[in-house]
């Protein structure tokens, strides 16, 4: 190849150059060889070149095989949900359609499912005597998608289109060339197709599989290439032992013109399940598709007489399935299927409407709709038996659309392709009265094969799109002639004549009325009913009055028509579809009448005008059933009294009377019925004898009975009957019939024939004498003949001795035979034999097997053959034996080394050898198993393999060299070394002992190189001499120590010590130690002689004895009370000599200088030992101070072993957190009153900051009111407690605290405790003191007694506790909730009676003492109120007892006390009515109780689902809010929490004054500044008021002074006054500029941010700062004030963000105009970031969406409980209860009358 390229390309052999693929991957030899032929090459100079031209590559792409054998699994599994075997097995019957297409007798296609696995395993064949394949025509059904346009061999002039026929049945529907494959690969994995063309005498066969294919792709091969076997027809030879179900198909093949067979095999076990569970299933599919095919352009008229089989196209589709025994073969011709849908459609259509379509662009369509009409009560459109089994639903619902066509191309079903109608055959284009008619038709549509279809025939492209097209011609078609005329028009005329003529329905006729029928279970169905008076139905009228007999019941019955009904809302005649009728039954021969109702249909209407008629034809007299010729024929008569012959009743009208029948019953004795018969024609019964072929004695009746009902009585008469009784034996012997004979038979093993001798009715007889049987034997071909039993073994080779030389296998092969030689096959069938070892090989399956030996290797002594014996046995057969000679082979079995001098080297033999010297000159030697010397060659050379090296040169071994041996440089035991020749296992091994050399310098060793200054070095150096490859010399001895010598920097050498160590021969020097110099590496330098050697020390540093502060933060450190401190203070560990040291034994622990700060840090501890590098860092997150304010240190110290090591301090100052909450601060009137039932007071809350400022960052809905009744409870308010939230704020209210206002006070007095909280996050909770109250009465309303009192009973008796009207009873002034009020109030009480109707008529009882009225102090309760003796009053009435209070000095009289009593005259009335009130108070008591607490379930059940509601309400109202702000949960209080705890500038004086009344703070604490410069410039401008406290009342500033005494300032914002609004910069007038300002002016006042007060803070900062204006920089405020007095304005004082001052008097430089360092000054503070508050804004969303939720959650809890507990058995209970008292407390109010009745009215 390289010459052909120099010699190609002119390259001369000095250039270099490269070949290099398009990938530029370089080409070498291996990479040559792997490349494929037609790749594209680059020639190159080098390996990066650029191209100087564009160059292109050949390349070729060929489909996967999966395009191929998984075509079918997208086609048909994505096929909408339907079951598409059967489509995909008309695939393959297509192309048999298309191969018989021209067949001049009949086409003939067979389907054989094979699923019996004894024969082969399942496979499926489809059989065809078509044209068949030649040898290219296979080749091109292999090629995919080579559709039957593209190929060259069909025609001379390419494919022509066939002549147009009727319904396109053409059997042009083999098309695409993917169906056959896509189809056989949806069943299997491999396919053989089997065919023979017309006039070829040869068959050929194709295979294609996806094991092949799969193997292709492994091996590397052309995938898409295959072999045609081309065979003699009936040649089986060929096939395997597994395929014997083709063999009868090959067989079957002698004598065939023509065929083509399709062989699946390899099926998929669903499609087996599915092909033998659903035969009926997929058999009708395919009788549907191939429906016109197989019964010609009509289909299949099962009433029409044109059903003979010369009419019939000449197409068989024969299906057979045959499973494993004992299934019997299933065989089916798809002509005999007559339930496919195409056959239920025409057999249930009554006419037909046929057209064409012709749309634009081509083709033709040929269409037809049926009609299925209404009969009576059901509909006659037929039901998909496919649709049905898998939902009857959806099916109904899908023909509820109307009109579906079936799509045939073809001739053939397309199944996936419904098209929905047309617009001119739409129901919304008919009359409304037809709607219904429109669900009655069904259609379908022959297309040819100009429309499109999917490549596997389930669906049409753009069928309906094209027919549903405008310019689409529709053409009605009469006796194959189209017609002219609108087709719509034409059709709905066609749809009305069918209704009308076809569907059956009943006209009811005369309405009457509308009834309720209570007859009937169902109540919907009770009403209404319409009755009529007559119908209309199959052109009859039907009227009440009228006789008519039932049909479809049994008995048939006889009657009178009384009313037609009809279910539904009617009041004229009406049309329907059902209906019944009311009929007067005639019975007992037409004495008496009984009512029944019929369905119309069920009825049929025969007239009887006369119905005496019937009484007189009815037969009263005796009729006689007789019978001749007892043997034979029997002839039946019925005869009446006068001996004349009857065949039916008589009749009742003009029409026929019932008819009567004879029934023959035939009875074996002791046994059921044996033959039963019935027979109309009496008088030509058959002989019953020739049905009777069973002997024995028989029992023969004749029955007369009634024809339409069977009875065999009329009229309440038993009709006549007959009775014979006769035996039955055998007759003689007439035929033989051969037994069942075994199954299967075994060569050599005899069977028996039994013979059955019979008579001619199949009954044994005994064996003539004159009879002999003979048996004649012929050979068939059976598959029930299978092989004997096992009688030899047979084994080749078949010689006695058997060579074979040593080394090699031996393999045999075994059969085991039957006595006529056939290989036999039985289970537990295993051969033995012995060679060496024992081998098995298992014949159970097959009867054959191979036996191979493992590698024979024989000991060879002195180079003899070698014997042995070979046995092959198997349990009851002889065994067969072979003889086994093996011969010695010409191996290498033995190999020798030696050297040069013929020196051999034994296996094993050591060696001593100098360190790092060479061994050479070896060479081997080999022999055979013979002795012989075997001469190396390349082959042998490359198996030999050398133990110590791997470079071994093929040339030398040839040779029988082998590479010099290397010897170790250091000093070991023996070391190993081997040859081995790898062929045959053989190897010679030897050690070699290296030795030590001179010695070439000395070495030192280290125990350990690092050591502390100041300490010794642990362990000791060990000093030797070794040679150059550092082997332990022996040259070293003890009196060498004495001219040692060692020197370093700072080596203490007084206590260094040399020792001999003699074990070892080596010097061990200790005591090491450094006293001074730097840390790192120190050089140990040891001399011994001429020998130096140098060693390396790693010096650390020493002992820990100091603490230092490295890093920190910034100071002055000023920390927030109770915030953490950002940066870590890190703190590092030193030496005495001021090194940084590492121990980690030390503990640093960190100190505040005073008891009241406490400290805290991340890790939870304060002190801590230091890490690796000697340091230890303390991040300070919590200072728990309590408003402990002031300067304080931070002091480190460590501890070493018990030992302290100083440390550094930190001074830091505390100062107060206005962000910090720290109590609430309550406000109230102190002198208020908590009347019950009143309001409280407002109650103003204000959250006071750790700085003692008011905060406003709150939301309100965190603030809670907390009331609870009894004392204070600690710092926490009890469980049980009512919860108020807080109010609106009014206006002129101040807005820094929370107002709680309206607020209803208890109705109950008694002691309250009152706590105010707030939710600050986190779960932490804010609360106030406890305020104690103390809840007393309101204004006095009533007079009223402590207890309800029972309604007294008096009489007229002498007894007094009969006339007692109370008795200690206390009345009390109560306010308007029952407290008991008006303690300090005077009067008295009047008691009267008035009558309880307001009857002013009636007379009145007296009390005692004959007064009308009693008087009493108001607070003395008389013991006893008693009525006169022989008091007037009205017996049976009621009064009342007034209480009156008067004299009382109240603004509002109070409510009397009315108490109502019974009056009785007799003392027995009184009793029994005291006793009925008592029952019944106690009674209303309970009911009223109980009543109460349902009502207030009820109420409370209200309430909480209201709650729920409005919570639920809330819950998804804050949950849109949270995701319209996009507020991320995770993150939102963390960011905050980072934001609050993040150090800021600060105000570092402390206010003792904040929170004081009319008090607003110092200067500093009042406002903030957002940037530093800005900050330091203004804060250092007013540096001499930032102390001063604003005060808003000159009183409160006069009272800090005098607190003071002098020394804080103040300044009172009433005695000050500033202009109002704002002014505008001088730059600016009448908002025009008057000059472009430099850098950047602003009012110092509006940097300033005021957290409270703003108005107030305002007018300070005026006072403060005036019109201060703040610049960039120095020139800009010198040009600035430059420009602004050129307008001839005043300037006021300008300061620069560098920290100049330009006064307004033009001022500046010098000392006085310099800002002071901002570390020196004390500074505003920086206000919170904005996005804090946007972040507060967020976490108060998430509050009260989670407080929502558990709200929501909450009240659902609640409210689902207190259901339970309503529902609860208790509550069940306490209802059931109450229902029984209720009925008793309405009989007792029944007998206490109208009285008590009033009475409890009264209470209610």
């Amino acid at each position: 190849t390289f010459d052909i390229l120099l010699q190609t390309f002119s390259i001369r052999p000095h250039e270099t150059f490269v070949l290099a693929t398009t990938d530029r991957i370089v080409l070498d030899f291996d990479k040559f060889e792997e490349l494929q032929d037609g790749r594209t090459l680059h020639m190159l100079q080098r390996e990066d070149q650029a191209l100087a031209t564009a160059t292109e590559e050949l390349i070729k792409f060929v489909p996967h095989y999966d395009t191929l054998i998984k075509g079918g699994q997208s086609e048909y599994y994505n096929s909408e949900g339907q079951k598409s075997l059967a489509y995909a097995l008309a695939e393959l019957i297509d192309n048999s359609l298309s191969a018989t297409s021209k067949n001049t007798g009949m086409r003939t296609i067979e389907i054989q499912m094979v699923f019996d696995e004894t024969l082969a395993k399942p496979t499926i064949i489809i059989l065809d005597n078509g044209c068949g394949m030649t040898s290219k025509q296979l080749k091109n059904w292999a090629v995919f998608r080579l559709s039957k346009f593209s190929r060259k061999n069909v025609t001379v002039g390419g494919y022509v289109r066939p002549e147009p026929v009727c319904r396109s049945l053409n059997s042009d529907v083999s098309y695409f060339g993917v169906g056959g494959k896509v189809a056989v690969f949806f069943f299997g994995n491999s396919t053989r197709m089997i065919t023979k063309s017309i006039g070829s005498p040869d068959v050929h066969e194709l295979i294609l599989s996806k094991e092949e294919f799969e193997r292709k792709e492994r091996d590397n091969e052309d995938i898409y290439t295959s072999v045609i076997k081309n065979r003699r027809p009936g040649d089986s030879s060929h096939l395997k032992k597994d395929e014997r179900c083709l063999r009868s198909l090959i067989a079957e093949e002698h004598g065939k013109e023509s065929f083509t067979a399709v062989v699946i095999t390899g099926l998929f076990p669903e499609h087996i399940t599915f092909l033998k569970k659903d035969f009926k299933v997929w058999t009708r599919q395919l009788a549907h598709v191939y429906h016109y095919y197989i019964h010609g352009v009509n289909g299949k008229d099962t009433s029409s007489c044109s059903s003979n089989s010369d009419h019939l196209p000449k197409i068989d589709i024969q299906i057979t399935l045959c499973e494993k025994p004992p299934k019997l073969p299933c065989a089916l011709n798809l002509r005999e299927v007559d339930d496919d849908m195409q056959t239920l459609y025409i057999n249930a259509a009554v006419d037909t409407f046929d057209f064409t379509a012709s749309p634009k662009d081509g083709g033709t369509v040929e269409g037809l709709i049926r009609y299925h009409p209404f009969l009576y009560d059901k509909e006659t459109y037929p039901e998909d038996p496919n649709a049905l089994l898998d939902d009857d639903d959806a099916w109904h619902q899908t023909r509820k659309k109307g009109l579906v066509f079936d799509c045939f191309w073809n001739g053939r079903l397309i199944p996936y392709t419904k098209v929905q109608g047309f617009d001119w055959c739409s129901p919304n284009k008919g009359a409304k009265e037809l709607a219904e008619c429109y669900n009655r038709i069904s259609g379908v549509l022959f297309s040819n094969d100009v429309f499109e279809v999917s490549i596997t025939k389930l669906s049409f492209m753009h069928l309906e799109d094209k027919l549903n097209k405008k310019d689409t011609f529709f053409t009605r078609t009469v006796n194959s002639q189209n017609q002219r005329g609108n087709i719509q028009k034409e059709f709905t005329q066609w749809l009305k004549n069918c209704h009308e003529k076809w569907d059956k329905q009943v006209k009811f006729l005369g309405y009457t009325e509308t009834i309720t029928r209570t007859d009937i279970p169902t109540k919907k169905m009770q009403h209404p009913w319409a009755t009529f008076s007559s119908i209309e139905w199959d052109g009859k009228i039907y009227k009440e009055g009228q006789f008519v007999k039932s049909m479809k019941t049994v008995p048939i019955l006889y009657g009178r028509v009384v009313r037609f009904l009809l279910h539904g809302k009617y009041d004229n005649s009406v049309f329907a579809t059902g209906g019944e009728v009311e009929v007067a039954l005639v019975r007992r021969e037409l004495f008496g009448l009984n009512t029944r109702l019929y369905c119309i249909c069920r009825a049929v209407f025969v007239i009887k005008k006369k119905i005496q008629k019937l009484t007189h034809r009815n037969p009263g007299i005796r009729k006689q059933l007789t019978t001749k010729n007892k043997e034979g024929p029997i002839k039946v008569e019925i005869l009446n009294k006068k001996r004349e012959l009857l065949s039916m009743m008589p009749s009742v009208s003009q029409g026929a009377g019932k008819k009567l029948i004879v029934e023959l019953k035939v009875v074996e004795h002791g046994k059921k019925s044996y033959l039963t018969g019935s027979c109309i024609n009496f008088a030509n019964i058959s002989s019953f004898a020739e049905n009777l072929t069973k002997r024995g004695k028989y029992t023969l009746s004749l029955n007369t009975k009634m024809h339409e009902t069977n009875a065999t009585a009329f009229g309440g008469r038993e009709l006549p009957s007959y009775i014979l009784k006769f035996t039955i034996n055998a007759g003689c012997a007439e035929t033989f019939v051969v037994g069942e004979v075994s199954a299967t038979l075994h060569v050599g093993v005899p069977f028996d024939i039994p013979l059955l001798i019979t008579d001619g009715y199949d009954h044994s007889v005994p064996l003539p004498p004159d009879l002999k049987p003979v048996l004649k034997c012929r050979w068939v071909t059976t598959h029930g003949l299978t092989c004997g039993n096992p009688h030899s073994i047979h084994v080749t080779p078949e010689d006695d001795t058997i060579t074979v030389e040593n080394g090699n296998p031996v393999k045999f092969n075994v059969e085991i035979q039957d006595e006529a030689g056939n290989i036999t096959a039985r289970p537990k069938q295993v051969i033995c034999c012995q060679v060496l070892s024992v081998l098995a090989t298992d014949c159970s399956v097959t009867g054959a097997g191979q036996l191979v030996t493992k590698l024979i290797n024989l000991k060879i002594i002195n180079g003899e053959p070698q014997n042995l014996q070979v046995k092959f046995e198997i349990p009851k057969i002889q065994a067969a034996v072979r003889q086994l000679k093996v011969l010695p082979s010409t191996r290498v079995s033995r190999m020798e080394l030696c050297s040069s001098d013929n020196l051999v080297l034994t296996n094993n033999e050591k060696i001593d050898w100098l360190a790092g010297g060479l061994l050479d000159n070896l060479f081997y030697k080999l022999y055979d198993e013979a002795g012989r010397e075997v001469p190396p060659t390349a082959k042998i050379a490359s198996k030999i393999k050398v133990h110590w090296t791997g470079d071994v040169n093929i040339d030398d071994l040839v040779e029988g060299k082998l590479p010099a041996v290397h010897v170790p440089t250091q000093v070991q035991p023996a070391l190993f070394f081997e040859v081995s020749y790898q062929d045959q296992n053989l190897s010679v091994s030897f050690y070699i002992v290296p030795r030590p050399d001179e010695p070439d310098r000395l070495k030192a060793t280290l125990l350990q190189n690092t050591v502390k200054l100041g300490e010794i070095l642990p362990g000791s150096i060990n000093l030797e001499l070794v040679d150059q490859y550092d082997n332990v010399t022996t040259a070293l001895t003890s009196s060498c120590m004495n001219l040692m010598t060692v020197e370093a920097e700072g080596l203490d050498k007084s206590a260094i010590a040399f020792g001999w160590q003699e074990s070892s021969r080596s010097v061990l020097v200790t005591g090491v130690q450094f006293q001074s110099g730097p840390l790192g590496p120190r050089e140990l330098c040891f001399t011994y002689r001429s020998f130096v050697q140098r060693v390396i020390i790693k010096v650390t540093a020493g002992v820990p004895a100091q603490l230092k502060l490295i890093s920190g933060p910034e100071k002055p450190l000023q920390v927030l009370n109770d915030q953490g401190i950002a940066t870590p203070f890190l703190i590092q560990l030193f030496d005495e000599w001021g090194n940084p040291t590492t121990d980690q034994r030390v503990v640093v622990k960190l100190n505040s200088s005073s008891s009241r700060l406490k400290v805290s840090s991340t890790s939870t501890v304060t002190s801590q030992p230091v890490n690796a590098e000697g340091n230890a860092s303390f991040t300070v997150v919590l200072l728990l101070c309590c408003s402990t304010r002031g300067h304080y240190r931070l002091e480190f110290k460590g501890s070493f072993n018990q030992k302290p090591i100083s440390g550094p301090t930190v001074n830091l100052t505390v100062i107060p957190d206005p962000n910090k909450p720290v109590s609430l601060l309550v406000e109230y009137s102190t002198s208020a009153v908590f009347p019950a039932g009143g309001h409280f007071p407002v109650f103003s809350v204000t959250v006071v900051s750790d700085e003692g400022s008011p905060m406003t960052t709150f939301n309100p809905a965190a603030a809670s009111m907390w009331l609870w009744k009894g004392e204070p409870s600690g710092n926490a308010p009890p469980q049980a407690v009512t919860e108020l939230k807080c109010s609106k704020p009014m206006k002129n209210e101040n807005n820094d605290r929370f107002h709680f206002r309206d607020k209803e006070i208890p109705e109950l007095v008694g002691k309250y405790t009152i706590q105010f909280s707030l939710q600050m996050g986190n779960g932490k909770v804010l609360f106030s003191n406890q305020i104690p109250i103390n809840v007393v009465a309101n204004q006095p309303v009533k007079l009223g007694p402590n207890s309800q009192l029972p309604t007294p009973v008096v009489s007229n008796s002498k007894v007094m506790a009969n006339r007692t009207l109370v008795e200690n009873m206390t009345l009390r002034i109560m306010d308007s909730y029952g407290n008991a009020a008006g303690q300090d109030l005077e009067g008295k009480v009047v008691v009267s009676i008035k009558n309880f109707s307001g009857d002013g008529n009636k007379s009145l009882p007296l009390f005692e003492g004959g007064t009308s009225t009693y008087d009493n102090c108001l607070f003395y309760s008389p013991k006893r109120l008693v009525m006169m003796e022989n008091s007037p009053g009205e017996h049976g009435s009621a009064y009342i007892l007034l209480f009156k209070p008067e004299a009382l000095m109240v603004p509002t009289p109070l409510v009397p006390f009315e108490l109502p009593f019974h009056f009785s005259n007799d003392a027995e009335n009184q009793r029994k009515i005291t006793e009925l009130s008592r029952k019944k108070n106690e009674l209303t008591t309970s009911i009223t109780a109980s009543r109460e607490i349902f009502s207030t379930y009820r109420e409370l059940l209200t309430l909480l689902t209201n709650q729920h509601l409005v919570a639920s309400q809330k819950v998804v109202a804050l949950r849109n809010d949270l995701i319209n702000k996009d507020v991320n949960i995770a993150q939102t209080e963390t960011e905050a929490d980072q934001i609050l705890k993040t150090p800021r500038r600060v105000f570092s004086i402390q206010d003792p004054f904040i929170g004081q009344q009319d008090v607003l703070g110092m200067v500093g604490h009042l406002a903030s500044v957002q940037g530093d410069d800005a900050a330091w410039v203004i804060s250092w401008h007013i540096r001499g008021d930032m102390d001063c406290v604003i005060t808003k009342t000159s009183a409160a500033a006069q009272r800090i002074y005098d607190y003071t005494g002098g020394r804080q300032q103040v300044m009172a914002l009433d005695s000050v006054f500033v202009h109002p609004g704002n002014r505008s910069m001088p730059h600016i007038r009448n908002d025009r500029l008057l000059f472009d300002p430099p850098g950047n002016p602003v009012h110092a006042m509006d940097l300033l941010q005021y957290p409270h007060n703003p108005e107030n803070c305002i007018i300070a900062f005026k006072n403060i700062l005036g019109d201060t204006i703040l610049i960039d920089d120095l020139d800009s405020a010198i040009n600035y004030r430059k420009a602004v007095v050129q307008n001839k304005l005043p300037c006021p004082t300008i300061l620069t963000r560098q920290g100049d001052r330009v006064s307004a008097k033009g001022k500046f430089g010098g000392a006085q105009n310099k800002a002071l360092p901002m570390n020196t000054l004390h500074v505003f503070g920086a206000p919170i970031p904005q996005h804090y508050y946007t972040l507060k804004q967020q976490i108060d969303l998430l509050t009260h969406h989670r407080s929502a939720v558990e709200m929501r959650d909450r009240a659902a809890k609640d409210r689902e409980e207190h259901l339970k507990n309503i529902m609860s058995p208790k509550n069940l209970k306490r209802h059931e209860e109450m229902e029984e008292k209720e009925k008793q407390l309405e009989e007792i109010q029944r007998q206490l009358g109208m009285f008590v009745d009033l009475v409890l009215l009264l209470f209610r």
